[in-house]
């Protein structure tokens, strides 16, 4: 399973550009709906309504999210899959010091609620073996998590730099009827942001992150250990009175999972995933003052991961292309809209969930919003 760290991230971003100075409450939702098709003429949907609830009083902040999703798949040689409710709950609060020691500080905790589904049945696993770049949310729920995250950055005339530390801790839950009392391993994520002007309309970035992982058990017992991630990116952006362009590029370079089950097939320890590159493009167009106009590129690669073809466990890679095209419309007293269209190729090759060939996924993602602040 693939982890990701929104909170710390986050707290970067947050720390960076500092608290605001008075209260602000916000509340957003929208709508997502998603499809796609592979070349054997399966096909699947998801629909989710994200709602969310923000509150910023002067250096102290705090959030909560949920979505209600709906994903259904449909296979060509007959039957359909399908799971439906709301995910988990992610409650964040954060509180930030100005000029602590000539450095903006930053502590925060993030929650987890187990609201969402777990104990899937073998039916509802085809769900969770999708590839996750198809579908928006591709988390259905988890335990209960603590994740405590710390940040500092410092500014000067041109330049700005962060760095911050989190502690994820996930609590144990049922994954599965073949995964019971499934613990997963706790998470140490280092993440640091670096900015630089180099003129009043063009500025640069350098990013990264790095994580390293806990044992995972299932019902007591040591089941497998996941390799390091390593992040590492870059990004800038330009920016002139009617437009704007953001360009980011990044790899991700993980370490080898052990195993500690023995099995009738030995698992020897490999790397589960393969090394993986994006690169993301967004141009803003203000056609006027509040109303701005989209379009955004996005490639990504996956290599193969380090096990043999023939050991049954063998991944050899995927590479998708996305072009997206969207508004964001401001209206009087705070309020908000957006609407975006993304269309998107996937190319999946062999792997153990389809050993034979490899796959071809075209889809679309349609989806709106509104944000209200007051």
């Amino acid at each position: 399973m693939r982890h990701y760290f929104p909170f710390l991230a986050v707290a970067i971003t947050l720390v960076l550009n500092g608290p605001a100075l008075a209260l602000e409450r916000q509340v957003a939702g929208g709508a997502l709906f998603s499809w796609w098709q592979d070349d054997n003429d399966d096909s699947g949907t998801q629909i989710a309504i994200p709602i969310r609830a923000g509150l910023t009083y002067g250096q102290v902040r705090a959030q909560i999210l949920n979505a209600y999703v709906s994903t259904s798949v449909d296979m060509d040689k007959g039957g359909s899959v399908s799971l439906s409710g709301f995910v988990d709950t992610k409650v964040n609060a954060s509180y930030t010091l100005e000029r602590t020691m000539g450095m903006d500080v930053l502590a925060g905790l993030g929650l987890n609620l187990p609201t969402g589904q777990t104990d899937f049945t073998a039916d509802e696993l085809v769900l969770t073996a999708l590839p996750p770049e198809l579908l928006p949310i591709t988390s259905y729920g988890e335990g209960f998590n603590v994740n405590p995250y710390l940040a500092v950055s410092r500014e000067w005339e041109r330049a700005a730099a962060g760095c911050g530390i989190g502690y994820l801790w996930r609590g144990e839950y049922d994954y599965s009827e073949l995964m019971p009392e499934f613990d997963p391993g706790d998470v140490i994520t280092l993440t640091a942001e670096g900015r630089y002007s180099h003129t009043d309309f063009f500025q640069s970035r350098l990013f990264a992150q790095y994580a390293t992982y806990g044992k995972d058990s299932i019902d007591g017992e040591d089941y497998s250990k996941e390799g390091y991630l390593i992040l590492f990116g870059a990004g800038g952006t330009c920016s002139r009175p009617a437009w704007q362009l953001d360009a980011d590029l990044y790899g991700i370079f993980r370490g080898k999972t052990r195993y500690y089950v023995e099995t009738a097939t030995p698992m020897d320890d490999e790397k589960n995933y393969g090394d993986e590159f994006r690169a993301n493009f967004l141009y803003r167009y203000f056609l006027t003052s509040t109303l701005t106009l989209k379009s955004s590129l996005g490639f990504l690669t996956m290599g193969e991961n380090g096990y043999d073809k023939d050991s049954g466990f063998y991944a050899g890679g995927r590479q998708k292309i996305s072009l997206g095209f969207g508004a964001e419309k401001e209206f009087l007293d705070g309020l908000k809209a957006n609407l975006d269209l993304t269309l998107f190729t996937l190319k999946e090759k062999e792997n153990f969930y389809h050993p034979d060939d490899d796959l071809t996924f075209t889809g679309i993602l349609i989806g709106g919003g509104l944000q209200k602040t007051f």
